[in-house]
């Protein structure tokens, strides 16, 4: 599907329900590119967003799970997880607890029918706290990548 189609069809989703600007939904969450690899866009495009927020949050709830529960048989996570003492952990789980939260709201979605009001709320409302925690999360995810700087450093 051509990407113009879908930038039009997401345009009038956006407008009818006041979702957070294309622009800033796309470079996000990648919606565009996303929705124009199918054949055809789905019935429910509000839902479509709503699932993809979720997927993009989800893979931050595994990371920072990670960091506060790491898989004993996974030296990776384990070694991601020495980069933070208990009382950063405290911090990155209130983060993680924040995430999880929404993921839960989005899972009840799935048994609902014909709440595209409620749902478009649910996305301007998550995609806004989202962003407001994605600094954290970036300042996370470079304690990790420092550490293992020093971890390669250690090794010259």
């Amino acid at each position: 599907m051509k990407p113009e189609t879908v930038k039009s069809e997401l345009q009038k989703v956006i407008e009818k329900y006041k979702l957070p600007a294309l622009e800033n939904l796309d470079s996000e969450l990648e919606l565009v590119d996303m929705l124009a690899e199918r054949n055809e866009l789905p019935k429910n495009m509000v839902a479509a967003i709503r699932r993809r927020l979720t997927e993009v949050i989800y893979s931050w709830i595994n990371f920072t799970h990670s960091l506060i529960v790491p898989n004993p048989q996974s030296i990776i996570v384990n070694k991601d997880s020495e980069a933070f003492d208990d009382k950063q952990k405290e911090e990155i789980y209130k983060v993680m607890a924040a995430l999880a939260k929404m993921t839960r709201e989005s899972t009840g979605f799935e048994a609902m029918r014909n709440k595209e009001k409620e749902e478009a709320n649910f996305i301007t409302q998550s995609f806004e706290k989202y962003m407001e925690l994605k600094p954290r999360l970036a300042g996370i995810n470079e304690k990790v990548v420092s550490y293992w700087q020093k971890e390669i450093s250690a090794l010259k």
